[in-house]
């Protein structure tokens, strides 16, 4: 008997984990899956994007089907190993400016206890950004339940440090 996906990609990365939260206004909570599922990347990865992303519609067209209710499963599952570190360098506060932004919360997975060490959240209108930061500064950013209208927001922060937004599950790959 075949084992069929909900999404047909996974990053290969899994945050070190904390008791404490690194902030405390508010908690994002994610399903293990959802981890750098929609990111920005330092453009100069565009290389590497690509290859992934290859592979990712590889099984979307390859290796799937329509379920009863709508949705894709995957026969198959790609981990994204060669991809790494986002490697951006934003500091914190530019960005909370930039999404106008006003509280920062830490990070919490459903079937883990505790925090993601170095995790921040920012809360919109339109969706949650999070991450990790070190001493001030955005290392990796990505966004969980994106609205559509958050588009503009995905623009001004592409232009402003020069990044990719790769929405990985649905092959999108956005450039300044």
């Amino acid at each position: 008997m075949d084992t069929w996906f909900s999404l047909p990609t996974v990053s290969d990365e899994r945050p070190i984990m904390t008791n404490l939260p690194a902030y405390p206004d508010f908690t994002v909570t994610l399903s293990g899956d959802d981890w750098r599922q929609a990111e920005f990347i330092n453009i100069d990865k565009l290389c590497t994007v690509g290859e992934e992303m290859d592979e990712i519609k590889d099984i979307r067209i390859n290796h799937s089907k329509s379920t009863a209710d709508g949705l894709r499963s995957f026969l198959r599952l790609h981990v994204r190993r060669r991809i790494g570190a986002a490697e951006l360098f934003i500091p914190l506060f530019e960005l909370k400016a930039l999404l106008r932004s006003h509280t920062v919360g830490s990070i919490a997975f459903e079937s883990h206890p505790g925090f993601v060490k170095n995790g921040f959240a920012l809360s919109t209108p339109f969706g949650f950004y999070y991450g990790l930061e070190e001493n001030g500064v955005v290392k990796s950013l990505a966004l969980h339940n994106g609205h559509e209208t958050a588009e503009r927001d995905i623009r001004r922060i592409m232009w402003s440090y020069h990044l990719l937004f790769v929405q990985w599950c649905h092959c999108n790959i956005h450039t300044p």
